[in-house]
């Protein structure tokens, strides 16, 4: 069971304004408000942390159910330039994270994780109806290659708490993935 989270760094800056007072108090921790100062780059560190704590809690709220808005229970450490852990109620899970000039994406799992594919890319398009068909195809497209399988075999619903999976109808079995998007990009990943 993986996690995963996109920001769109454009978008971010538009969107959101992590300067404003209260902002990290509210979301960070002491130990990541001191990660975020001392960073060569802040707006980086604040939007590697956030998605390093969507991703964790997406995999959280899978294993254990029900949904919270509590930043702060998720604690990051980061362990390199790309690798860190989140801990939510003693339990830590393992993050990769990729920073590219326009995102910054991170995978989360735990460690009794088995293997999993992802895949990022840019989304065409501001309709979000639109955009969500399309990173269903390319998922889709995405998992059929792998498994040299026809891709109209398989469909991605939601369940319970809007949680997807992709569906093999041939099979008759649910595979978990997860889904990120936002601005101009997505992701995602298959277990």
């Amino acid at each position: 069971m993986t996690g995963n989270d996109i920001v769109d760094i454009t978008a971010a800056a538009v969107e959101s304004n992590w300067k404003r007072t209260g902002f990290l108090e509210k979301i960070f921790t002491q130990i990541e408000q001191e990660y975020i100062d001392n960073a060569a780059a802040p707006t980086q560190m604040v939007w590697r942390l956030w998605t390093m704590k969507e991703s964790a809690y997406k995999i959280y709220t899978r294993q254990f159910g029900g949904r919270f808005f509590a930043p702060q229970k998720l604690s990051c450490s980061l362990l390199n330039k790309n690798t860190g852990l989140v801990t939510i109620n003693h339990i830590s899970y393992q993050t990769i994270t990729s920073t590219a000039n326009d995102y910054i994406y991170t995978i989360a799992w735990p460690e009794a994780c088995a293997d999993f594919y992802s895949a990022c890319f840019a989304i065409p398009g501001q309709h979000s109806t639109s955009q969500q068909q399309f990173i269903y195809e390319k998922l889709i497209a995405h998992y059929a290659g792998i498994q040299c399988a026809d891709k109209n075999n398989f469909i991605v619903l939601k369940e319970k708490n809007n949680i997807p999976f992709l569906y093999c109808k041939k099979e008759k079995i649910k595979i978990p993935v997860s889904i990120t998007h936002h601005g101009s990009y997505a992701a995602f990943t298959i277990n």
